[in-house]
């Protein structure tokens, strides 16, 4: 049974059962309280509601145009029975099962690391309270998880984000494209050289999107952002270009400081709001432990930690790609809470891990020492007095 532990102390597991009972409580509470206000200041649902029961979406079609996303992902809602009456039902147990199941895949868990998978799951709740893409994905990650501790994750992962991107968000493609490669050198990873594939990805992109496409790197947030209302959601927290350029590699700097400004989004510290300082608070925290997982596994031998450092490497993918289409922060909170979990599921996979080997270790020196010629076997008397 998962327990919490402060600072390497186990709490007792019935209230650790309670905590975690009551904290799935609030987060599966959040979406039916907050439906209605999602419903007015997102406008997914009623754009996805705009496209049930036309029938525009064409999944075998090699066109963007044919595979509108809001018009699959409306088909997709709707093939499974969601509607507006029904979407907090399942924004409830996708965020419940998406926080709780990595939670419980801890022998042990910090309470550090619980407050920020917590932080995650609030977050979660809040933008599944209405119908989205991101229930879709939501289930992409929820099989993930589900298949973290098994030899299975790596083709899980791989074809359903590759199938959610063909169908649904088409950068999702390189979000799998991208988990592959660091996937085939993850041997070679260290934190300098992850620096050097991130800046080496950018500059690959920024040729291919310039060559193929005729267009900058950061072209889909640029036009995003050019329509975007005054007022909208996520205006006050545009992620605008550092350094505007049509060089190619100036273009791969700029996703490359776009990418820290992510994983540590200190600036969002003008706004001075409490939803924002929480966030503020526990991204810095989920990427550090995602690239310490990441590094271990490429240093280890043992195949479980190995395992963990590929599911740490899904939502660094994620991460990475994040730098080159998210437009503002609110987008990117919402998008990165979804995917969050493989982080906390990665790390419960390491401590196990690390847990198995403490505790080898020691069966080890014991046996050591009572098989040595100078150790003597207490008597019956010695055990009683």
């Amino acid at each position: 049974m998962t327990i919490l532990s402060i600072r390497g102390k186990p709490i007792d597991p019935a209230i650790s059962l309670i905590i975690f009972f009551f904290s799935a409580l609030i987060v599966g509470v959040i979406p039916f309280l907050y439906h209605d206000t999602a419903a007015q200041n997102f406008p997914d649902e009623e754009t996805l509601l705009s496209f049930f029961g036309a029938d525009l979406c064409q999944l075998t079609s090699t066109t963007i145009e044919e595979r509108n996303s809001y018009a699959c992902s409306a088909f997709l809602l709707e093939s499974a029975g969601l509607s507006a009456k029904t979407a907090p039902i399942a924004g409830a147990f996708l965020s419940v099962t998406l926080t709780v199941i990595p939670i419980l895949q801890f022998s042990r868990i910090p309470l550090g690391v619980f407050f920020v998978s917590l932080g995650w799951g609030f977050i979660r709740a809040i933008f599944l309270s209405v119908l989205s893409k991101d229930m879709l994905s939501a289930c992409v990650v929820l099989l993930s998880i589900m298949a973290a501790q098994h030899s299975a994750f790596g083709l899980t992962w791989f074809l359903s984000s590759t199938i959610y991107g063909w169908v649904v968000r088409k950068y999702w493609l390189l979000v799998s494209a991208v988990w592959l490669g660091l996937r085939l050198i993850r041997k070679q990873l260290t934190v300098f050289r992850l620096l050097v594939i991130i800046v080496v990805v950018y500059i690959a992109l920024a040729l291919t999107f310039q060559i193929a496409l005729g267009a900058t790197l950061d072209f889909a947030r640029a036009t995003v952002n050019e329509n975007r209302e005054v007022g909208a959601e996520g205006s006050r927290t545009v992620i605008e270009a550092v350094i505007a350029s049509d060089n190619a590699l100036l273009q791969a700097l700029n996703a490359t400081i776009t990418f820290f400004r992510l994983a540590f989004p200190l600036e969002l510290l003008r706004f001075g709001s409490v939803s924002q300082l929480a966030f503020i608070s526990i991204m810095p925290f989920t990427f550090v432990w995602m690239v310490k997982v990441i590094v271990e596994g490429a240093k280890s031998s043992n195949k479980n930690l190995i395992q963990a450092g590929k599911v740490a490497l899904a939502p660094l993918s994620f991460l990475i790609i994040e730098g080159v289409f998210e437009p503002d922060f609110g987008s990117f909170a919402r998008h990165f809470a979804i995917v969050s979990p493989l982080v906390f599921s990665a790390m419960a996979l390491a401590q196990k891990t690390e847990l198995a080997e403490k505790r080898l270790l020691r069966r080890r020196q014991a046996a050591a020492i009572s098989s040595s010629p100078l150790f003597v076997r207490p008597t019956r008397q010695d055990r009683i007095s």
